[in-house]
């Protein structure tokens, strides 16, 4: 079963915009220590950690094909006697091997990744360094030294630990190989040790510094190119709002407005429900803009939308703002007789707004005319007949004399009647 630890940055608080000029000075600043600032460097680690995992998952046939073929030529080419040490060095090492080549497998060991992965890594490469000097073939012996040289390169190149840990367990490793090596009475020349161990450190600790400075560096690339889609995102939602609200009222716009009605429309005919649209006109709108300013006229028309926002409470039903000083609702599954208490109900609560309105001709605050329609959606009508039978109605509004409504159920875009109302 194949398993892959998650390397999803996407979601880290470092891909906040704010940060990007901090991500960016630091990615310019080179880094040449291997560390960032807290902030990155936390997330760095995990993220890290899990591309080695996953890197030794993937390397998992390679690593136990080199194993098994070396196995397989020391054991055809060479005889028991010559070997010495060999065979237990090779037991020892394969044990190492997959036990880290299992560990990488189970989550739950993820956090002691550097630690089981040093672990076996120093004593197989201990285990190897030591194996080469208990072998009397010179042949042999440089062969030896020189699988030696493979593990320490490998370790380096393909563990993808972190560099100084790396650094710290593969010297640990030449530790315990003086340590095994005079324990066990084996001459261990100090030219050969700075050849092949030496030598494959200073190699190695050069792989494993371009490796971890590589990633860190696509780390910070990663994290900035995630900044740009999240802005971009960001500005695209921006652009769909204004799109589709109005900028003063925070209200849907015409055309958002018009696409939601759209879509009602064909609900409401598939469930053969009614819709309703209810026109609002505020009343002597002009004489207010020129009494109090039209700084104060879009103080207004935003305490008014605010208002009507509470009587569109319900998922589907909708507020739009339709012009200057026009607003329209819209209604889905209600009927002609339940839109009367509906229409009562707004234009008291626009009165009770209590917006001083002195050039009113009909009343000291502001107040507002509405024209309402109700229809049966069927394939013979379309939503702008809708419309047009609640402005007509709203024209009705006015000419009776402002602050009351009608409204009326359409058959055919024909009115079947109308209702009047004025509040006092």
């Amino acid at each position: 079963m194949s398993i892959k630890r998650s390397q999803n940055i996407q979601a880290l608080p470092v891909t906040d915009p704010a940060l990007k000029h901090e991500i960016n000075h630091v990615l310019l600043s080179s880094f040449r220590l291997l560390r960032f600032p807290d902030f990155l460097e936390h997330h760095f680690t995990r993220s890290y950690r899990a591309l080695a995992l996953n890197n030794l998952i993937a390397n998992t046939p390679y690593l136990l094909s080199l194993f098994l073929l070396l196995g397989f030529i020391a054991f055809t080419q060479y005889s028991t006697t010559q070997l010495g040490a060999f065979p237990l060095g090779y037991g020892i090492t394969a044990l190492c091997l997959i036990s880290t080549l299992t560990l990488v497998r189970l989550p739950r060991f993820d956090a002691r990744f550097h630690w089981y992965t040093g672990i076996n890594a120093m004593i197989a490469l201990g285990t190897l360094m030591t194996v080469a000097i208990s072998v009397d073939d010179p042949s042999l012996r440089t062969a030896a030294h020189a699988t030696s040289i493979y593990a320490v390169i490998i370790v380096y190149a393909m563990s993808k630990m972190r560099f100084f840990t790396t650094v710290f367990w593969c010297h640990m490793a030449g530790v315990a190989h003086l340590l095994a090596a005079r324990a066990l009475g084996l001459q261990q020349s100090f030219q050969d040790f700075q050849t092949y161990f030496v030598a494959a450190n200073l190699i190695g600790m050069g792989i494993a510094y371009i490796i971890e400075h590589r990633e860190r560096a696509m780390f910070l690339q990663a994290l900035l190119l995630d900044i740009d889609k999240a802005e971009q995102k960001q500005l695209y939602a921006n652009m769909e709002k204004l799109s589709r609200e109005d900028p003063l009222t925070g209200l849907a716009n015409r055309r958002f407005f018009d696409e939601r009605l759209k879509l009602e429309w064909n609900r409401c005919q598939r469930e053969k429900l009614p819709l309703s649209v209810v026109l609002l006109d505020i009343d002597y709108f002009k004489q207010y803009n020129d009494l109090y300013g039209h700084q104060a006229g879009d103080h207004c028309l935003a305490q008014i939308a605010r208002a009507l926002k509470k009587e569109a409470s319900r998922p589907a039903e909708l507020v739009g703002r339709y012009g200057g000083e026009e607003f329209i609702i819209l209604y889905p599954n209600i009927d002609a007789t339940q839109l009367k208490n509906t229409l009562v109900r707004i234009q008291q609560r626009i009165v009770a707004q209590g917006i001083p309105h002195e050039g009113s001709q009909i009343a000291k605050v502001v107040s507002a005319s509405l024209g309402a329609a109700t229809v049966y959606p069927v394939k013979t009508l379309n939503p702008e007949k809708l419309v047009s039978a609640a402005d007509q109605m709203l024209y009705k509004s006015k000419e009776a004399g402002r602050n009351c409504w009608f409204n009326t159920q359409i058959s055919h875009c024909e009115p079947q009647q109308q209702n009047l109302i004025t509040l006092p």
